[in-house]
């Protein structure tokens, strides 16, 4: 299945940093899109705003499904 919104759990396996900084990214990128509370934050649109690549990206969040610990 493929998703397209970024969840607070998708940025800190891309960035390693805390989930209160995962929930201010997105709050932060909501009101530079000047979106509503509750419309969603798309993965490209994190990417696009971030500077960051889209491919390597979804590759980082498409792998980390996998990984558990036993």
């Amino acid at each position: 299945m493929i998703r397209i919104i970024i969840y607070p759990s998708d940025i800190l396996k891309i960035t390693g940093k805390s989930e209160s900084f995962a929930r201010k990214e997105i709050q932060n990128l909501k009101k530079a899109l000047q979106k509503e509370k509750h419309q969603k934050v798309t993965i490209k649109e994190y990417c696009c705003f971030y500077g960051l690549d889209l491919k390597i990206v979804l590759e980082i969040l498409s792998k980390s499904k996998f990984k558990r610990v036993s």
